[in-house]
C-alpha cells in the first residue's frame, strides 16, 4: 500500500517560482486602457496562478465593471518581493480570505505593508480530506464531481451570512479589494459570481469568468496531477482529481439553481438571502460601474 499524502499537500502543491517579472511591464490596467482586455485579464504573479481582474464586463444598462476596483485570486502564500510589490502599485486596500483556519495555518497570506487583511472564513474543505483519499486509494466509487456540487449548494445554504458580509464591505470600504480562497475557484470564484450578478451582469457571462480558471491554471493542475503521481509512487489514478482542481460549469449552475430554487431568483437571493437592499445594490452599482 502506498504512503497517504493529505488532501492539502496532495491537492494544493505549489511550484515555486522565481521573481521573473519586472515590476515596470506589469499591467495597471486602470491607468492603461491598452490593458484593459481578455488577454490582460489575469495577472502577471510569480507565486500566484488564478489571479485576475474583474474590470470590464457589460451589464444588462449597458455599463461597464471598472476596472482596477476587484480581483478575486488564489491564496497569497508565496508572494514574491516583486508580487508584493505590485499588489501595492495597483492600489489594492483589502485582502479578503474566505479560507479555514487549517488553510490559514498551514499557508498564511504574505500581506504587503499597507493593506488591510480581512478574514472571512469557508470552511467547505474539511470533510473532504478522508473521503478523498478513500477515493485515491480505492475504497469507494464516489463521483469526485460530488464534493464540489455539494460545496456550492453550500455556499447557499449555510454561508449566507459570509457572502452578505462580503458585498456590504464592499460599500463600507470604498477601495481596491482582492479577495481569494486557496485555488482562487470555489469560494473566491462564487463571490466573484455573486458581485458580477448584483452588478447586473449577465449569468452566462459570470459562467464564463468562473470557467476561465481551467484556461488560467492547466499548466499548473498538470504539474500537481504529476506531482501526486510522483508521491503516491504511481499507484494512485492522479486523474480522477482533475474535475477537483478545475471548475465544471455544473459546479457554479448548481448554486444558481439552489438558490433560484430557495429563493425564486438570483436577485432575490441577493436581496433576501444575503440581506442586500435594492439602495445598497444601486450604491454597489455607483461604486463599481462606470457612469
Amino acid at each position: 500500500m502506498y504512503r497517504t499524502v493529505g488532501f492539502l499537500t496532495l491537492c494544493l502543491f505549489i511550484t515555486q517560482c522565481s521573481d521573473n517579472n519586472n515590476l515596470m511591464e506589469r499591467p495597471i490596467h486602470k491607468n492603461d486602457q491598452s490593458f484593459q482586455t481578455e488577454a490582460h485579464r489575469k495577472l502577471p504573479m510569480d507565486g500566484s496562478h488564478n489571479t485576475r481582474e474583474l474590470g470590464g464586463y457589460k451589464t444588462s444598462d449597458g455599463r461597464l465593471v471598472k476596472w482596477g476596483l476587484l480581483y478575486r485570486s488564489d491564496k497569497l502564500s508565496d508572494l514574491s518581493s516583486v508580487d508584493e510589490q505590485y499588489l501595492q502599485k495597483l492600489g489594492i486596500k483589502r485582502i479578503v480570505d474566505f479560507r479555514s483556519t487549517v488553510e490559514k495555518t498551514e499557508d498564511p497570506d504574505i500581506v504587503p505593508k499597507g493593506i488591510e487583511y480581512v478574514e472571512m472564513p469557508i470552511a467547505v474543505d474539511g470533510a473532504m480530506r478522508s473521503q478523498i483519499e478513500d477515493i485515491l486509494r480505492g475504497k469507494t466509487n464516489k463521483d469526485i464531481k460530488s464534493f464540489l456540487v455539494e460545496a456550492n449548494k453550500e455556499f447557499i445554504t449555510d454561508y449566507q451570512e459570509v457572502y452578505s458580509k462580503f458585498l456590504k464591505d464592499l460599500l463600507a470600504n470604498k477601495g481596491p479589494t482582492l479577495f481569494h480562497c486557496t485555488a482562487g475557484k470555489d469560494r473566491a470564484g462564487f463571490a466573484a459570481a455573486i458581485t458580477l450578478i448584483a452588478l447586473g451582469v449577465s449569468k452566462e457571462d459570470v459562467i464564463h469568468d468562473y470557467m476561465k480558471t481551467n484556461d488560467f491554471t492547466s499548466e499548473r493542475i498538470d504539474q500537481m496531477i504529476g506531482q501526486i503521481k510522483l508521491m503516491s509512487f504511481y499507484q494512485a489514478d492522479a486523474e480522477i482529481l482533475r474535475p477537483l482542481l478545475g471548475v465544471e460549469r455544473e459546479y457554479i449552475e448548481t448554486a444558481f439553481q439552489t438558490a433560484e430554487d430557495t429563493y425564486g431568483s438570483l436577485e432575490n437571493y441577493i436581496r433576501v438571502g444575503l440581506d442586500i437592499s435594492d439602495a445598497e445594490i444601486q450604491e454597489l452599482r455607483s461604486l463599481l460601474l462606470e457612469s
